[in-house]
């Protein structure tokens, strides 16, 4: 069923793209007032990595917000009162794995400089997010699939999030924008 789920929800993406526009605009740390971070808060040391990426963004003087997935029905109480962190789960996907409710409400008001996409499995559900943001530079793991990042890292199988957030660091960093 999972499958029939899938192939639904990337045809309703790919009808949704259809009449998506956005603005693009290479930003670095520099040039960027404002970020979003998605990631999914299922792997290691997820929150770990991401709070200390969001505290370099803000020491950049970037205002950022995190948007983390969990594939649970509930979201664990002790991920409900972080400070500009909101979580989507399960419950908040409708039947084709697109993320519905108060969190990605607050999703669809946010227009970043930079989108940056620590899910390294390209799920849908948060494909959804990503594809469908007006960020300016969006930044995500490398995939062969059709996306719309601006800058992507590859990573080998053996790579984490850690390793990923400080290529992020560094190539966003040494960009020059015009």
């Amino acid at each position: 069923m999972a499958g029939l789920k899938e192939t639904i929800g990337n045809r309703v993406l790919k009808n949704k793209l259809k009449s998506f526009q956005r603005e693009t605009r290479v930003h670095n740390f520099k040039t960027a007032e404002s970020a979003v971070v998605l990631f999914d808060a299922a792997k290691k040391d997820a929150f770990k990595i991401i709070w200390e990426f969001r505290g370099f963004l803000m020491d950049k003087g970037i205002s950022c917000i995190v948007y983390g997935y969990i594939n649970q029905k509930e979201i664990p109480p002790d991920m409900l009162f972080w400070k500009d962190l909101h979580m989507i789960n399960k419950g908040n996907l409708n039947w084709f794995l697109q993320p519905k409710g108060e969190s990605v409400e607050l999703y669809k008001q946010e227009d970043p400089d930079l989108l940056i996409d620590f899910n390294t499995d390209h799920r849908l559900e948060l494909q959804f997010l990503v594809q469908l943001s007006p960020a300016r530079f969006k930044i995500g793991c490398f995939t062969e699939k059709k996306n719309d990042y601006d800058l992507m890292i590859k990573l080998s199988e053996k790579d984490e999030m850690s390793y990923l957030s400080e290529q992020i660091k560094h190539y966003v960093s040494i960009l020059n924008p015009m």
